[in-house]
């Protein structure tokens, strides 16, 4: 018998949509308390009425319009997708800073950028990277990329491997 029915289902977002996730629910909290609703909340809400105060819905808008987000309805909902924009963006950069920290200090070519203090060694292979992250998983765009960059014999030595392992070990829990 297989226990392949144990096995929790791939999240197939890409490593920036997962934390963007993160980041929309840490920075827009707001836009989740409906879920907290009590059952006459619940009944407010659906009638088209906030059963938050007004003095936190207008903290939270203007918090909100400082960083160019549209304001809550009415009813306590976001009206468009700006701030799910505003936290993809946000982790889109962030990421592109972790994973080029993460390829310089595991220099997975072994061009010795770190003894040499080239900061930049990795920069335009992090930004291929992340273009190949829409249709490709991680290790996969890092490996490709890389063959774009180096010879493909290079590509494939154990150690590059084992640097292209250790980027992503630097990366897990993003």
């Amino acid at each position: 018998m297989s226990i392949s029915y144990r096995m929790k289902p791939r999240d197939p977002r890409s490593p920036i949509e997962k934390l963007a996730a993160r980041i929309h629910l840490n920075e827009f909290p707001e836009e989740y308390d409906y879920t907290f609703d009590s059952i006459a909340d619940a009944k407010a809400r659906r009638a088209g009425n906030n059963p938050m105060a007004q003095t936190y819905i207008d903290e939270v808008n203007q918090q909100r319009s400082l960083r160019g987000i549209s304001p809550l309805a009415d009813n306590g909902k976001p009206t468009d997708k700006s701030s799910h924009t505003w936290a993809l963006n946000k982790a889109k950069n962030e990421f592109t800073v972790l994973l080029d920290h993460a390829l310089y200090h595991n220099d997975p070519m072994g061009t010795c950028c770190v003894q040499n203090y080239s900061i930049g060694e990795y920069e335009n292979i992090t930004m291929g990277i992340i273009q190949r992250l829409d249709k490709e998983p991680l290790h996969q765009a890092i490996l490709n990329e890389l063959t774009v960059w180096f010879d493909a014999d290079l590509v494939n030595r154990p150690q590059v491997q084992q640097a292209v392992m250790r980027t992503l070990s630097d990366l897990v829990g993003v």
